[in-house]
């Protein structure tokens, strides 16, 4: 299995003394200390850090005429409750702290991996299925805090009682296949587009890889908003009302 730490992680890996020993059946057994071997968790870390950081920044030296970060976290949040708005009909404020939070700690991973001597956690399928986990574990909870346990998951029976032991399982199905979908897209844009540059960077340095980079810096955009906007759809799902 190929592997290339971060040099942040290869750094603090030195500045630490952290023991480099094989890991079993990853990176054909090359040592590699713990930092190493997640480094795609320190990044996510990192990416969580900054976002509370840039939040905990603006919320203190808040100003009623905004500066430039100002600007961009209050058009951030703008921006997300508007796309939440127009897919929840009721009480949509209720879910943009989770969307929010999602789309600026994915961008951050995604955008990391431009930078020369960082990664990006969403390169990692572990990190984009934790994301994909908590979007289904959350919107799965407030179905059944609006419709209760029962008639939530009855909803899967299809509009026909007679047919739900044929519904329900194939509904079912269907709601799990969303974590493989919901991770893997992501995972799959990032990673492909990161292994691509690094081919292109490695034939032709400093010359090919630059509109490289600017499509990257689109994808990550792109998918960031494919991301939040599928978690909002289910969401919206599953606390619609019928009428």
């Amino acid at each position: 299995m190929e592997h290339h730490a971060s040099f942040l992680a290869v750094l603090l890996t030195n500045l630490l003394g952290l023991a480099r020993h094989p890991w079993p059946s990853f990176a054909h057994g090359a040592p590699l200390s713990v930092l190493e071997r997640y480094d795609h968790l320190l990044i996510s870390v990192l990416a969580a850090l900054v976002t509370v950081v840039l939040v905990l920044l603006v919320r203190a030296k808040m100003v009623r005429v905004p500066g430039p970060l100002q600007q961009t976290m209050e058009y951030l949040v703008s921006f997300v409750r508007t796309l939440v708005a127009d897919n929840v009909a009721h009480h949509p404020d209720r879910y943009v702290p989770l969307v929010g939070t999602l789309g600026v700690f994915i961008l951050l991973n995604n955008l990391f991996g431009l930078i020369p001597g960082l990664g990006s956690g969403t390169a990692n399928y572990n990190v984009t299925l934790g994301c994909a986990l908590v979007v289904f574990l959350y919107y799965n909870f407030h179905g059944m805090r609006e419709h209760g346990v029962g008639k939530y998951l009855g909803h899967f029976a299809g509009p026909v009682w007679f047919l739900w032991i044929l519904m329900w399982p194939l509904e079912i199905l269907g709601l799990f296949s969303r974590i493989l979908s919901h991770s893997l897209r992501l995972f799959g844009n990032i990673a492909g587009e990161h292994v691509v540059t690094g081919i292109f960077f490695g034939l032709a340095p400093l010359v090919v890889p630059v509109p490289l980079m600017v499509m990257g810096l689109f994808f990550g955009l792109i998918q960031t908003f494919v991301f939040i906007m599928l978690a909002t759809i289910y969401v919206s799902g599953a606390v619609a009302h019928e009428h």
